[in-house]
């Protein structure tokens, strides 16, 4: 756009120049063409005078020439200066004088020729040869104001050539100057898209340089996923029947030490004081607190191994029915049960129960030893996230503990309080984890406990 408007500027300044150079040369020639007027005029009268003086027959054909010439420039004199109103005047007067200037010499040519030029005849030829023979404006004086009249054009007509020529000239190096300050910026354009070029080029070979390595890179970690992944399997089937074993091998034993237990109970109770039914009764509670923790166990590993199954399902009415069956298992309690209905969610039913079975199941304990126990289960928006929770009115927990609630064998409250293995919590963290959520709990010792979670896309 920049490089179009310095060319029109130019383009126009030179046009100005050739407008003003044209009228500067169409005024000398009209100057030139006054001049030659003028020239006819003066050979008109000289051949007339000479005829005169000499009666030769050549004057005579030269003043006959010059009259047609004179009348040729006359016109083309006219037509020259069309365009000025008052030279057009002036050659109008022209024409009449000429008119009668010619008119007289023929006039006096021709009785000259007639009178074989005696004196009568000069005196009487003489006053036709005079300039102003009526006493008006003269040819000369006519076509000397024409010239001069022209003469002014033609300094005006200098002065706008002149400054023409000097506002092309500006015109036409500004212009230049700018177009080489462009030239040079679109050299320095070319010449840095040409190193980026390059530099992109050097980047693409590092860039396929890097995929090449990153492709044999991601081959050798597939193969390592694959042989982790492989052994992974092999450590779960060991796992699996590690736990298999455990739950087996170390139940005989339990089931064994419990049978003796009870059974020396049973049968030797009158032979026994008070101290020794006492052992024998923290044996029995020890043997089961034994079959608890390999339950819970067993159940954190199965669901660490099983997969995932999402669906749709109202997870109200599985918390619900979670409480009613701790309910119906202890029937002298009196819960207050609030459970917000319609909750719907995408997860798996089966570990979904298994985590709300521990977290409405804490809150079945801890509030064992509250008046007015009362358990909630509702969901809400937190951080712009649904949130599930549980909340009990129950014993609540120590807050600067509850980074401790959800790792497997720690517990806040003693096993004469509240019985549990340490476990369940774990197990709920790993199944919400599974889920690709988040667990939290709030709490405040004495006045209950909040657990809360999200469920992953």
């Amino acid at each position: 756009m920049v490089v179009l408007i310095n060319t029109w500027i130019a383009g126009r300044s030179v046009a100005v120049l050739f407008d003003a150079e044209h009228w500067l040369a169409h005024t000398l020639e009209v100057v030139s063409q006054t001049q030659s007027t003028l020239f006819e005029f003066s050979s008109a009268n000289n051949a007339a005078r000479a005829y005169m003086l000499t009666g030769s027959t050549d004057y005579m054909n030269r003043f006959t020439t010059s009259e047609m010439r004179l009348e040729q420039a006359v016109d083309k004199l006219q037509q020259d200066t069309i365009d000025n109103h008052s030279q057009q005047e002036r050659i109008r007067l022209l024409r009449l004088r000429l008119s009668l200037r010619m008119t007289l010499m023929q006039t006096a040519l021709n009785l000259h020729r007639k009178m074989s030029g005696s004196e009568a005849d000069e005196s009487l030829v003489g006053p036709a040869l005079l300039e102003s023979p009526d006493g008006g404006v003269t040819v000369r004086y006519v076509l000397d104001q024409i010239e001069q009249e022209e003469r002014r054009l033609l300094n005006q007509r200098y002065t706008v050539a002149a400054s023409s020529r000097r506002n092309m000239v500006i015109s036409i190096t500004g212009a230049t100057v700018l177009d080489i300050i462009l030239l040079i910026l679109a050299f320095e354009l070319l010449v840095r898209a040409e190193r980026s070029r390059l530099e992109l080029g050097e980047r693409a070979d590092e860039i396929a340089s890097l995929n090449r390595e990153l492709r044999v890179s991601n081959a050798s970690l597939e193969e390592r996923v694959a042989e982790r992944t492989h052994e992974l399997q092999v450590s779960n089937q060991e796992l699996e029947a590690f736990s298999y074993s455990v739950s087996h091998d170390l139940r005989a034993p339990l089931r064994t030490i419990d049978g003796f237990s009870l059974a020396l109970k049973e049968d030797f109770s009158d032979k026994l004081n008070d101290e020794g039914l006492d052992y024998i009764n923290r044996v029995r509670g020890g043997v089961q607190r034994m079959g608890t923790l390999i339950d819970a166990l067993l159940q954190l590993s199965r669901v660490t191994r099983s997969d995932v199954q999402r669906e749709r399902f109202d997870l109200s009415q599985l918390a619900t029915n979670v409480f009613n069956e701790l309910a119906a298992g202890d029937p002298s309690r009196t819960v207050e049960w609030v459970g917000q209905p319609g909750i719907l969610v995408m997860a798996d039913p089966r570990l979904m129960r298994v985590a709300l079975e521990n977290l409405i199941g804490n809150s079945w304990k801890f509030t064992s030893k509250t008046e007015g126990a009362r358990i909630e289960f509702g969901s809400g928006l937190r951080d712009g996230q649904t949130v599930y929770f549980i909340k009990d009115n129950g014993a609540g927990f120590d807050m600067q503990y509850v980074d401790r609630l959800f790792t497997a064998f720690q517990r806040l409250h003693g096993d004469r309080d509240f019985k549990g293995s340490g476990i369940g919590l774990a197990t709920v963290s790993r199944i919400i984890r599974r889920h690709l959520g988040t667990i939290g709990a709030e709490g405040e010792a004495g006045h209950g406990a909040t657990f809360f979670f999200t469920l992953g896309a």
